[in-house]
């Protein structure tokens, strides 16, 4: 890792935190209204969500989650097993049980089992990206390993609170680019 994609990590991570719950509601409110138009002209009919980490002031992807239902999108939540660096995918329901694992992220107990390839898109938390659709998450590498198990033309949807960079020097040949980026200011097209 370098050392550059780390004190942006911590830097994302710090001004995060720092957000007032106004600013944050305000900036989430803008992403998800974004992420639905989005949706609905790409014409996407099912979709992989991430759920956020409160804690970290991530995208609050609930009410979107709640929303696209209510839209009759079919949802994909994951339960991620840290012991084996792996995630599971399920079918979201109402029904759906989740328990908040040690780092906080909801996860869902148990449920219908979810098959990635039938997916049109999937939604990205980002602590940071580029302009070009470079992005930066925690660093384990779950969705460079989960986009590995999916189509190649599945849409790749990076979502963040911040701001973009204007470009990343430290592009790694694993990593995989997004298609689209959106911030609350903005959806961007990458190429």
């Amino acid at each position: 890792m370098s050392d550059a994609k780390s004190k942006i990590r911590k830097g994302v991570l710090f001004n995060r935190r720092l957000l007032s719950k106004e600013v944050f509601l305000q900036r989430n409110e803008q992403v998800i209204s974004h992420a639905l138009t989005l949706i609905k002209s790409e014409n996407i009919s099912s979709i992989h969500c991430f759920l956020p980490i409160q804690r970290n002031h991530e995208v609050d992807t609930w009410p979107l989650i709640k929303t696209l239902v209510g839209l009759d999108k079919q949802v994909v939540v994951s339960a991620t097993d840290f012991e084996t660096e792996t995630m599971s995918h399920f079918q979201y329901a109402d029904t759906l049980v989740f328990e908040n694992d040690r780092f906080g992220i909801p996860t869902p107990v148990s449920g219908v089992s979810a098959i990635l390839s039938e997916l049109d898109a999937v939604l990205i938390p980002l602590l940071a990206a580029d302009k070009l659709g470079n992005r930066i998450g925690y660093g384990k590498g779950y969705y460079d390993r989960m986009l590995t198990e999916m189509p190649l033309d599945v849409l790749k949807v990076g979502i963040t609170l911040g701001s973009l960079f204007d470009e990343f020097i430290f592009v790694e040949p694993h990593d995989i680019g997004l298609d689209y980026i959106i911030t609350p200011n903005e959806t961007v097209k990458c190429n």
